[in-house]
């Protein structure tokens, strides 16, 4: 692409300015895992614009020098019609970090493809991002200014060449202009512009129909659009759930990827004192709604926030509502008018455990003796590694093995206290295990022209992330904002999910 097509394409979109965000309000990505036969830890700095610049800091776990390249694939673009592979060069600041930047040029699913090569051979995979506007800034007032004087000249210029054209070069050389030729010019420059206030008009006209069209296509914060309702049937509260009804339609049927084995991934987080929170995995009914039956969890109002992904192009996002659960129906029973997801899980974590502290491993206590240790770490910096290493242990301060849960030594989910950012961990890394599946698949298809089916590459089985122990394990993450933070953390031993909660204050 030449300069000046790139300057066009960067002026229009600078108009548009946007922020791209993987969760609510957290856009980074962050893997922590094997790269081929090197560990490897990446932090994708989404840009702020479409298009824009990602920048990738790649951290291989060598000690020996490597090459790495970094490598942009669009989820609609085939590969070989991709850019070549950039390099990510050594970094002079910090030794065994390799950094890079990449455009990513259109709104959508995006997978940055990391290969590593050294001694030990090559690696590869794939980190799937997001490149989704989110918000539209004002146009600068210099900028604006700017165009409009250009523009002004450029007309005053153009009528000044018709009036001349028209009355004046017909005319022999040294020919007085008679009226004549001055009547011919002034209704040429009154054709013109008329010609220019109607092109300026219909302008106005397009630019008003593209801002239109991009507004509704803008994502601020949650997407698609949530309606979540509670109803008692059988003995059982019913999450009933609608996904996208204004977004895509009445008649449209969501096309949804397995995330962990799951289509859905529900959090429910009490408000206004409530410390209870579950994690559940609702059924489809059809089309765009998901049922769920709800756990024992106390009478309240409750913030939802659903992750999904969508088959078509491997975005992944997360949804947001409100609601109130009724009290628990007296006699109430599991086995109700709806399964229940047996990976369902949920708590009361009545005495959650402040970690500000750096120099000690702050613990949560549970009833039936474990513990969960946070290991001491630096203080919490917002875009700076939160240093989320935990260690489970008995009451004895003994390591205990940990049971995959879903397909990770892990979960977590993290939420400031004002609920405007969200994000859901694994020790992976905060990405959509379902959207690597994707770019995964698609790379097979095209290099060996045979797609693995995707349900046969979804991470349901067990996968641990870089640093990982039978007892301990990382979730590589950086609080996105300065604020107060709550992080539960889920693990699984003696067949039994046990959920804790820390409250942070994350610096500046």
């Amino acid at each position: 692409m030449n300069r000046s097509r790139l300057f066009l394409i960067l002026l229009v979109f600078c108009l548009l300015a946007v922020d791209a965000r993987a969760h609510i309000g957290s856009p980074d990505v962050f893997f922590d895992g094997k790269i081929g036969p090197y560990s490897a830890k990446v932090t994708i700095r989404v840009p702020p614009v479409v298009p824009g610049r990602a920048e990738i800091d790649v951290r291989p776990a060598s000690d020996r020098p490597v090459q790495v390249s970094i490598l942009p694939l669009f989820s609609k673009t085939s590969l070989k019609n991709s850019p070549p592979p950039e390099p990510a060069l050594p970094a002079a600041e910090e030794a065994g970090l390799y950094r890079g930047d990449l455009w990513l040029m259109r709104s959508g699913g995006y997978s940055v493809e990391v290969k590593i090569h050294g001694d030990f051979g090559e690696g590869v995979v794939q980190i799937p991002v997001n490149s989704v506007a989110t918000h539209q800034l004002p146009v600068p007032r210099y900028l604006a200014v700017a165009l409009i004087g250009l523009a002004g000249l450029l007309v005053i210029g153009g009528l000044a060449i018709v009036r001349a054209a028209a009355g004046e070069s017909t005319l022999p050389p040294d020919t007085a202009l008679d009226s004549s030729h001055r009547r011919k010019g002034l209704i040429a420059v009154t054709l013109t512009a008329f010609l220019c206030l109607g092109s300026l008009a219909g302008g106005r006209y397009w630019w008003n129909a593209e801002e239109a069209s991009f507004r509704k296509h803008l994502r601020e914060g949650a997407w698609p659009d949530l309606a979540a309702e509670v109803r008692t049937e059988g003995g059982q509260r019913i999450l009933h759930l609608t996904v996208g009804e204004t977004t895509f339609g009445p008649h449209y049927t969501i096309p949804l990827l397995t995330d962990h084995g799951k289509l859905l991934h529900v959090f429910l987080i009490g408000k206004d004192g409530n410390r209870s929170v579950a994690h559940l995995h609702p059924i489809r009914q059809g089309g765009k709604v998901f049922e769920v039956a709800l756990p024992p969890l106390p009478e309240g109002d409750y913030r939802v926030f659903v992750d999904l992904t969508l088959s078509d192009t491997g975005l992944s996002s997360t949804t947001t509502a409100s609601i109130h659960l009724p009290p628990v129906p007296s006699g109430s029973s599991p086995s109700g008018a709806l399964r229940v997801d047996p990976d369902d899980s949920w708590a009361t974590c009545t005495a959650p455990v402040e970690a500000n502290a750096t120099d000690t491993a702050p613990a949560y206590h549970f009833e039936d003796g474990l513990q969960l240790l946070w290991k001491p770490h630096r203080p919490l910096r917002a875009r700076h590694d939160a240093g989320l290493q935990f260690e489970v242990c008995d009451a004895a301060g003994q390591p205990v093995t940990l049971e995959p849960y879903m397909g990770m030594i892990s979960h977590a989910a993290v939420m400031r206290a004002d609920g405007s950012v969200f994000a859901h961990l694994h020790p992976a890394g905060n990405f959509s295990m379902a959207a690597q599946s994707f770019f995964e698949s698609k790379v097979a298809k095209e290099d060996s022209g045979t797609a693995m089916p995707l349900e046969m590459m979804d991470h349901s089985k067990m996968h641990h992330g870089g640093t990982m122990t039978l007892s301990a394990f990382d979730l590589p993450y950086e609080f996105p904002s300065a604020g107060d933070y709550h992080l539960w953390v889920q693990f699984k031993t003696a067949e039994q999910v046990h959920t804790a909660r820390f409250d942070v204050t994350v610096a500046p």
